[in-house]
């Protein structure tokens, strides 16, 4: 598993190609700028503030990845370095100028550095790629700005795929991030429902601010260990029994074993249906087994991204 290296703690310089930038997705932009910071020929390493920036200033939105996850996307990318800016309240505040010195310059020294098109660092983010190119060519490092990366006519960022996951499309939210979309949880005891009704569920309870898919019911891929396992999941309340808790609960198709305390990786395949409340467990469970089957059935085809999450087979 990959480390995240806080840049404070450096021991020596890196001096190879730098990338710069938030990479939560490592969607198919970010992925666009680790191919030009792989193309220098240089050793590589990214620098990613954390908490994101938006979270410090008060402007949250859902992550796409956990620094974890997103670590090991970036690592399979090409990185091999990767370098965590502890972002706080006093970082937001350095000027662009100093961020440049005291950050790149003295203490990571890179040879190149790779940006995206519309990179911005400093307080209120007032510095940019002119201002940030003018800085780095006094101290006579090149940088390289990449553009925009389109799909369907459209440039590629973490905020249109947090729209489809919004709208429940996770198949085109899986095209722009050149992979299913992943979160991570723990599975948790539940109220035991699914059991009752012969499809028994793993409650997985995710970190707070994770970007899930709008509510409704999904096919999807599981890994559970070194396995990958095919399953049906519910996302949000459960209506047929009054329940209006949102969770994430997924029915792992043909599978009996034990799964809580233990960490899942949830992939979202396709969206099959929305919310809907039935007349009781009976037919509450003959739509279960509907979904399953469909599910079953769309898993059964190749999912293009694999590679990117690291998954075995």
């Amino acid at each position: 598993m990959p480390v995240w290296l806080d840049v404070s703690s450096l021991a020596l310089p890196l001096r190879g190609a730098l990338a710069i930038g938030n990479f939560d997705g490592v969607h198919l932009g970010h992925r666009a700028v680790v191919e030009r910071l792989r193309a220098s020929g240089l050793g590589t390493a990214v620098l990613v503030p954390d908490p994101h920036p938006l979270t410090v200033l008060g402007h949250a939105q859902p992550l796409l990845t956990e620094m974890p996850l997103r670590g090991r996307l970036l690592h399979v990318a090409g990185v091999e370095t990767l370098l965590r800016l502890p972002f706080d309240r006093k970082t937001a505040e350095m000027e662009p100028a100093d961020f440049v010195r005291e950050i790149i310059l003295e203490r990571i020294q890179p040879r190149h550095v790779v940006v995206g098109f519309n990179f911005t660092y400093g307080r209120g983010a007032a510095g940019d790629v002119e201002q940030l190119e003018a800085a780095l060519s006094e101290a006579r490092v090149p940088l390289e700005v990449v553009t925009p990366t389109l799909w369907d006519g459209q440039v590629v960022s973490s905020s249109r795929v947090r729209r489809c996951l919004g709208e429940g499309d996770v198949a085109v939210a899986a095209e722009l991030l050149g992979r299913p979309h992943v979160v991570i949880g723990t599975v948790r005891p539940g109220r035991g429902r699914g059991r009752t009704i012969g499809f028994p569920t793993a409650n997985v309870a995710t970190a707070p601010g994770v970007a899930l898919p709008a509510e409704g019911v999904y096919a999807v891929q599981c890994r559970v260990g070194s396995e990958v396992l095919p399953g049906v999941c519910n996302l949000g309340p459960r209506p047929t029994f009054g329940e209006v808790e949102r969770l994430l609960e997924v029915h792992v198709l043909d599978y009996s074993g034990d799964l809580y305390g233990t960490e899942v990786e949830v992939a979202f395949i396709q969206r099959l249906r929305g919310q809907l409340r039935f007349d009781g467990p009976g037919e509450l469970r003959g739509q279960i087994a509907r979904d399953a089957a469909a599910a079953k059935e769309m898993l059964g085809v190749a999912t293009a991204g694999w590679d990117m999450l690291g998954w075995p087979g």
